[in-house]
This record gives C-alpha cells, structure tokens and sequence, in this order.
C-alpha cells in the first residue's frame, strides 16, 4: 500500500481525497490545505480516518514513511511545490495540467528522471474503461485508419483564474488523442476563442491536423448544458462515446465510404452501411483507476501512461495553441 500526502482539498482535490481514501492500494497519511476552513471541511468527513490535518506539508518531504504527494491545487502555483516534492525523491500524482508551459512541464520531467520517482499527470481519461476499449479497437485495426476527431467538452462553470477553457478541458481530450493515436503530434494548429467573466477565454476552439487525421475541440463554461461527446471517424469503423449517458455510453457504427469502381461515374465514392453496435463496457471510475495505476507504478517500478513525456506534448500543443489564440484576437 503507498502512503500518500495531499495537498489541497478543493473542488477537484474532494474527489480525489475520496478516491484515494477508498482505493486499496493507497493510505492517506495527510491531507494539507493553506486554507483552514477546508480541512475543516475535511475532517468533517473523514474524521480520524485521516491522521493528520495540516497547514504544512513540507515536514512530510523528509517522512520516510510518505511515499509520494497527490497535488491538487491550481497550476500556477503547483510548479513551485512540485519541484520541492521531486527533489525531495518523492512520487508525484499532479493535477492537470502539468504545468503552465512546456518549459515547466519540461523541468518537472527532469527532476523526475533525475531523483527516479514516479511523475503522473492526472490525465484521468485515458484510464476510462471506454477510451481503452477504443484505444483498443485502433491498435487491432478494427477501426482502419483515423480520419477525425470531433470532440465537445462544455459546462455551465466553475470558471477558473489560473488558465482558460481550454488548458481545463482540452488538456483531457489532448491527452485521449496522444494515447490513442500512439503519440502523434500534430504539425498544425489553429485556436480561436471569447473572453467573458474574467481574464481567461471561457470558450475556445481547437483544431489540430495530423499526419493523417483531423482533430476538432471545442471547450466552453458557459454551455446550458453540460457535455461529453467524442465521436472518432477511422475508415473501417466509426464510434461516437458520450460520457453524459448513464448507460450505453459507446456506440459503434460499422459505417464508412467506398469506391463505386465507375470511373467516370457522377459519384466515385459511395457510402457503406452495415451495424450499429452497443458493447457492453463494465462502468470503472476513471479517477480510482488513474490513481490505482499511480500506485502500480510505484509498486511495480514502471512508468505512468500519463507520464512526463506525454504531459510535455500535450502542454507543447497548448502553448502553441495559445499563440494562436493571440494571433486571431489581432
């Protein structure tokens, strides 16, 4: 079991507390929190159950019986504290994303490589049950090749200061397209989005080309509703995963274009139709299984899916994708 301190209990840090509190293969030593009004709050769930309620987490970097820090606090000042826990030799479960830049999201894989600890980025959609299945649709060939990716990730708030809707929501759909497509990066990226209710664009959208494939992504806090959707064009199969449904969240079409073989004919391509698929996917929290991989890896002595490496692609894309968003407000 790894003993894991926490640092912050806020709107995200509650939902990761109660995972690592019922996981079997976590045991929270601590849990911090700057403010007292929230490990206020915490105690009032956990009680006891929790040793330690603290406003200072640094006399937990020399514990030898603390293996690692889950950081779940907003970015910009997570940079700081993280390098104080990787250099401290402690495992890290960091909040996405991983930094505010690449230069950051760089530095803090380094000292991970350099004190040999674990660095995991709470990419927590790559562990959803459905995104793996897909993943492995893609690596049997069952899909054929990508053609697009669609994706709309949208809510009503919380409307975050520290980055915009964009590195919030977009981080996770970056991170799905990495894991599916088996790293690609892609060559070019074009951003556009709308400032409302603070300094930060609320809305943005996203559009990456490939090597091969196409990638939309729209982020927004300020949808009436409240949306999951990704739906992945390949040329054998095409799947349409919306996270909001409470069953029967993936369907699968066995759908796609052929050649007519009339050369000269009006239409030289034509549409295939053939089933419509339901799988039936056991439900897993996404979160349980990113922290229970965290854990494994430390166990195990193996690297995070949502390692360093991949937190430093899907941040190089971010950036670039900021400076589009510059570009197009000129």
């Amino acid at each position: 079991m790894i003993n894991i301190v926490q640092i912050g209990y806020g709107y995200w840090g509650t939902n990761v507390a109660r995972n690592i509190m019922q996981s079997r293969e976590t045991n929270m030593v601590a849990l911090s929190d700057a403010a007292q009004s929230r490990l206020d709050a915490a105690r009032n769930v956990y009680g006891s159950a929790i040793p330690d309620y603290t406003t200072d987490y640094e006399k937990y970097l020399t514990d030898p019986n603390v293996d690692a820090f889950a950081l779940v606090i907003q970015t910009e000042p997570s940079f700081e504290i993280a390098k104080k826990i990787l250099r401290a030799g402690k495992h890290l479960f960091i909040e996405k994303p991983m930094a505010s830049d690449t230069a950051r999201a760089e530095e803090l894989t380094r000292l991970a490589h350099e004190n040999k600890v674990i660095l995991h980025t709470d990419h927590i959609m790559i562990f959803h049950p459905i995104i793996r299945y897909i993943k492995k649709m893609y690596d049997d060939g069952a899909l054929g090749d990508l053609i697009y990716f669609d994706i709309s990730r949208m809510n009503l708030g919380p409307i975050r200061k520290d980055v915009n809707a964009m590195l919030d929501l977009a981080v996770h759909d970056l991170a799905v397209i990495d894991y599916i497509s088996g790293g690609k990066e892609p060559y070019h990226v074009e951003a556009i989005g709308e400032k409302h209710y603070g300094s930060q664009e609320t809305l943005t959208y996203l559009t990456l080309k490939y090597d091969g494939f196409l990638a939309h992504i729209k982020s927004s806090w300020i949808s009436p509703i409240k949306e999951r959707r990704t739906m992945i064009g390949g040329t054998k199969k095409m799947v349409i995963f919306d996270d909001m449904k409470t069953m029967d969240k993936l369907t699968i079409f066995d759908q796609g274009i052929i050649e007519t073989g009339e050369e000269y004919g009006p239409y030289e391509f034509k549409a295939r139709s053939g089933d419509i698929t339901i799988p039936y996917i056991p439900q897993e929290d996404a979160l349980r299984n990113s922290i229970e991989h965290f854990a494994r890896c430390i166990q195990e002595g193996h690297e995070s899916l949502a390692n360093g490496e991949q937190g430093i692609k899907v941040i190089r894309i971010l950036d670039r994708a900021r400076k589009a968003l510059i570009e197009s407000e000129k």
